[in-house]
């Protein structure tokens, strides 16, 4: 080997010495400046564990957390949920809580799980009130009821409306939670419990004994709250109404311009029908047509005279065929007695 090699094989191992050396030195002195992580042994759920079930060490690990992240009353000893059932359900990798088993010997009572203050209203429903079945509990509903006519309660017309808005759902039947896993059978319930107030369980059980109620699902995340006014035959009648993919996607905005309900009312043409005016003259008694949009006569032909009905010759009913503002009429062959006035008219042509 040349000297000249051997030179720059020195120079390369005494670089990479130095490097060792440096870096050596940065992780010894990392080290002792890191602070150790105090830590505490809690229960932590291996797997998920349903409501009510008995749990036993294989479905539970004590691991180790540190001391200032592990929550407000988890489980440190294992004869804190000996002979314990859990009062919810408990999800894989979750620290395990006192507050979420009941006590030895105690078996689930879902009337306990009743926030303080509200109360357990339960409805009848069948297949086409409760969304064909799949309500669970957990869910958030509004409360609709369809009316129908009756007399006797003063109710002149059938209309629709909603009652309660964002109301949750208890239970389903007799299931008041969703299995861990969400293997849970999807069946047609015949009853639905609902978390409300005292006024608003008054609410239901009068909506109940006056007409039909049914529960609409809503998104669990949508708080808002809509136009709950009315709605009856003449609703269902008028324009017709539409949504919007954005909406049904979730990409529209409320401060977007969507129109109501993402219907796009810019594409909507109104036709308002034109109107009529009965107008009386001393020797002539015309119906007149109006432009319902513009209220100017309606013209009829090229000539430019007004339209009546009974126009193109036709004797207009209830008055006489003529010109509308000319008076085309000869006052002598006008026979007062045919003109059709309203009694309540304050002036006596016929004198």
């Amino acid at each position: 080997m040349s000297p000249k090699s051997l030179v720059l094989l020195a120079i390369a191992l005494g670089c990479g010495l130095v490097a060792s050396i440096a870096i050596s030195q940065v992780i010894d002195s990392n080290s002792k400046n890191q602070v150790a992580v105090e830590t505490t042994p809690i229960y932590v759920a291996l797997q998920n564990i349903n409501l009510g079930d008995p749990v036993d060490d294989s479905m539970v690990s004590l691991q180790e957390w540190p001391k200032d992240k592990v929550p407000t009353g988890a489980i440190t000893s294992w004869e804190d949920i000996e002979d314990r059932r859990p009062r919810t359900a408990i999800f894989a990798g979750e620290p395990l809580l006192d507050g979420k088993f009941l006590e030895r010997g105690q078996t689930q009572d879902p009337i306990s799980s009743i926030p303080e203050g509200m109360r357990l209203k339960t409805v009848s429903v069948d297949a086409r009130k409760s969304a064909a079945g799949l309500l669970s509990p957990g869910d958030r509903v509004d409360v609709q009821i369809f009316v129908h006519r009756n007399e006797r309660e003063k109710i002149p017309r059938p209309f629709t409306k909603i009652i309660l808005q964002n109301i949750r759902v208890f239970a389903v039947d007799q299931t008041v939670q969703r299995s861990a896993d969400g293997t849970e059978a999807r069946t047609v319930a015949k009853t639905v419990s609902l978390v409300v107030t005292p006024p608003q369980a008054n609410r239901i059980t009068t909506a109940e004994n006056l007409g039909e109620i049914s529960l609409i699902p809503r998104h669990p995340d949508d708080d808002q709250i809509v136009d709950d006014s009315e709605q009856d035959a003449d609703f269902l009648l008028g324009p017709s109404d539409a949504n919007s993919r954005r909406k049904e996607q979730g990409t529209l905005s409320q401060n977007d311009d969507d129109g109501v309900d993402g219907f796009d009312e810019s594409k909507v043409v109104n036709t308002i029908p034109h109107w009529q005016m009965k107008i009386i003259f001393p020797n002539e008694v015309s119906i007149r047509e109006f432009n319902g949009e513009t209220g100017e006569p309606v013209y009829e032909g090229a000539s430019g005279s007004y339209s009546s009905v009974g126009s193109s010759g036709d004797t207009p009913t209830g008055g006489v065929a003529g010109d509308a503002l000319g008076g085309a009429v000869d006052p002598d062959s006008v026979d007062l007695d045919d003109i059709d006035v309203d009694a309540d008219f304050p002036i006596d042509l016929k004198r």
